[in-house]
């Protein structure tokens, strides 16, 4: 028996505006319609593949694959048991010479300390086709070429190079991995995209019904083909031949994954099929569960030395306690009190980790300790403060989307902690220096949790930025035609994101270090009288950065002057390149980013062309970009704000962020003209 299950991650993605309804279709229901079909024979070429110049889906690619193919069989073998063979057959095509190295290959696979521990590889064939005066010249993989080399302790990697390799060359290989069920009980998970474009990439896989599998779809590719059956199984043991079930799925056309701006990891978003082996069940010989619930994985949480024990150890905080109880009970002085404390007292490590490593009382003493080992602390502290306080395990932006639907506890790699006050929830994460109690670092924000209580059953919380990347510029200033000068003051407040990452970088630092990246910003700037404000004294309130600088511009004329308004914080390019995207848009956090310039003009000169007014809004509420330039007597007043307030949107939604960021930096770079009346 085999379960389908679609990624949770996607579920929630597609449930907006229907489009779970096509994404099923498109992947788990069979596909009745004829389609074409394509099975090509190792080891011939067709000259057309030969021929070939550029990919037409993909003119930049440097090559593209041609056939991608993966198969599963099981058999039993009489000394090493149950073992799982995948079969590979890739074929690519090289387009250019910065893809020769794809001609170097390398097959990884395990050695145990036994024989049984041990995986092999096997009927391993490689071909190189060239056109060569026209005829079609194959090179055949010598053997003996190929070498062995341990890769860590337990792996070695079976290497080999394909000879006669060139621009306009075709490559192939096949080989056949065993792994016994004492290495491997699932199959490695198959990806239907790579860094270049796939033709044809399949996958298939046939399992006997003693052995039962979640298969999990993964992806925003369409599936071309997905085809199941029921088969004879014939393993090589009466015990175990029987009925099965055979699948083939094909994903036509793949583009290359590249890996654009805002995305979590790029596992999170190639199309893939990933397996999990729920249970074995062979009549009268073999009945034995793999398969998880969160129960089971929380119970192995309370019961972990290096979690639930940890949990129990406060003696060493007693006295911290005592401290912050005198001086207060109202719980949310408490909370921000005990937090301020384990964030001043430990310094992170710069690991993730779900695991204390040496236990929180050493870290304590060491002040020194991954993510788990300082909010297992904090979490333990704010309990003996008499507050409802318990870990959430998550899983970092780098790590990839927890699916909620596959119990396991190597899903997570990051803890935090959850303290409930009255009606109101926070998200605390001490191993910030510099981050307000709430305001999560953004490698933490990455949709759901798991709540992990002191008594009853874990659940799963949305974790979502309290915070954007905010800042507020400023620029009073006054305009010298005859000079070709800009002469005034400037300001810039930090605020959410943006101050958590200048008190990163800032805080601790001479205020010359600042001053030197602004005037990066700023070349053109002559920078005087610099002046910060509120470095780390209070992390709830913004950073502010002010100076009076000069501009001068050695282009202009007497007369006319020219110049950009939008002097500080401009866009001048949209993150967003590509064309399309099927992916959706994970920003991390919202955006507020506002401009207000005045800028006095002398007597006898005035704006020579009005702007018009811009107002773009983001539909559902997504943001809003408005600039607007008037002038008020010989003032001239600029304002641009641009406001994102969502940070997830769906590949349909990607044509109008795009043209929104493209707006914004048009508008940004557009600039005023400033005459001298005529007498």
């Amino acid at each position: 028996m085999t379960t389908f299950l679609l990624s949770s991650r996607l579920s929630c993605l597609f449930r907006r505006k229907h489009a779970s309804i096509l994404f099923l279709l498109l992947f788990i229901t069979f596909q009745t319609f004829a389609q074409e079909d394509f099975k090509p024979k190792l080891g011939q070429i067709d000259r057309a593949s030969l021929e070939m110049t550029a990919y037409p889906g993909d003119s930049t690619a440097d090559a593209v694959v041609l056939y991608d193919y993966g198969k599963v069989t099981f058999s039993y073998d009489n000394l090493k048991g149950l073992v799982m063979s995948t079969d590979i057959w890739v074929r690519i095509k090289i387009l250019k010479e910065s893809a020769l190295d794809r001609a170097s290959v390398g097959i990884p696979y395990y050695e145990g300390q036994s024989y049984k521990d041990q995986e092999w590889v096997e009927s391993l064939k490689g071909y190189t086709y060239n056109l060569e005066n026209g005829q079609i010249v194959k090179t055949e993989l010598e053997r003996k070429t190929v070498r062995r080399e341990k890769s860590t302790d337990n792996y070695t990697t079976s290497k080999f190079n394909l000879t006669n390799v060139k621009k306009g060359s075709v490559i192939e290989y096949s080989y056949t991995l065993n792994s016994p069920f004492t290495v491997r009980v699932e199959p490695k998970p198959w990806t239907f995209q790579a860094s270049i474009p796939i033709q044809w990439s399949e996958y298939n896989i046939i399992i006997p019904n003693f052995l039962d599998y979640k298969m999990t779809m993964g992806g925003f590719l369409p599936l071309y083909m997905n085809k199941q059956e029921s088969v004879n199984v014939t393993l090589g043991h009466a015990s175990f031949d029987g009925s099965g079930r055979s699948y083939r799925f094909v994903v036509k056309d793949a583009p290359a994954f590249v890996n654009e701006p805002f995305i979590t990891t790029e596992m999170d978003y190639l199309s893939k099929i990933s397996f999990e082996l729920a249970s074995v069940n062979v009549p009268g010989q073999i009945h034995k569960n793999y398969s998880q619930t969160w129960e089971n994985v929380e119970r192995t949480l309370g019961e972990a030395k290096w979690f639930g024990g940890e949990l129990g150890r406060s003696g060493f905080l007693k006295e911290v306690r005592d401290e912050i109880a005198k001086k207060t009970t109202d719980p949310l002085e408490r909370m921000t009190l005990a937090y301020k404390y384990v964030q001043a007292h430990m310094k992170w490590d710069g690991t993730s980790g779900l695991y204390s490593g040496d236990g929180i009382k050493k870290a304590y003493d060491n002040r020194k300790g991954n993510a788990c080992d300082i909010n297992l602390m904090l979490t333990v502290l704010l309990r003996e403060l008499d507050l409802e306080c318990d870990p959430i395990l998550l899983s970092t932006r780098s790590h990839g989307y927890v699916h909620q639907h596959i119990p396991l506890l190597e899903s997570f790699n990051y803890v935090i902690a959850h303290v409930k006050i009255g009606e109101k929830t926070y998200f605390l994460d001490a191993s910030e220096s510099f981050a307000k109690p709430g305001l999560l670092p953004e490698r933490a924000l990455n949709g759901f949790g798991r709540l992990i209580p002191k008594k009853g059953q874990g659940r799963f919380v949305e974790i979502n930025p309290i915070d954007s990347d905010s800042k507020l510029e400023m620029i009073t200033a006054n305009i010298l035609p005859e000079d070709g000068m800009v002469k005034g003051s400037y300001s810039i407040s930090y605020g959410g994101y943006e101050a958590l990452d200048w008190r990163s970088s800032y805080a601790t630092e001479a205020d010359n270090v600042y001053h030197d990246a602004l005037k990066k910003t700023v070349p053109e700037w002559k920078i005087q009288n610099l002046a910060i404000k509120n470095k780390a004294d209070d992390y709830k309130g913004t950073v502010n950065v002010s100076c009076d600088f000069e501009l001068e511009d050695e282009n202009a004329s007497p007369g006319v002057f020219y110049f950009n308004p939008i002097m500080a914080g401009r866009w001048t390019k949209n993150p967003l390149k590509s064309k399309e995207r099927i992916y959706p848009i994970d920003l991390a956090t919202g955006i507020s980013n506002s401009f207000i310039g005045n800028f006095t003009l002398p007597e006898g000169y005035a704006l020579e062309e009005m702007p018009k007014t811009e107002i773009i809004m983001l539909p559902d509420k997504g943001g809003k970009f408005s600039y607007q330039v008037r002038q008020v007597g010989n003032v001239i007043q600029v304002n641009s704000m641009v406001q994102v307030s969502r940070t997830r949107f769906l590949p349909e939604e990607y044509a109008d962020l795009k043209e929104f960021f493209e707006r914004v930096v048009q508008k940004h770079a557009q600039p005023l003209v400033i005459k001298k009346k005529s007498i």
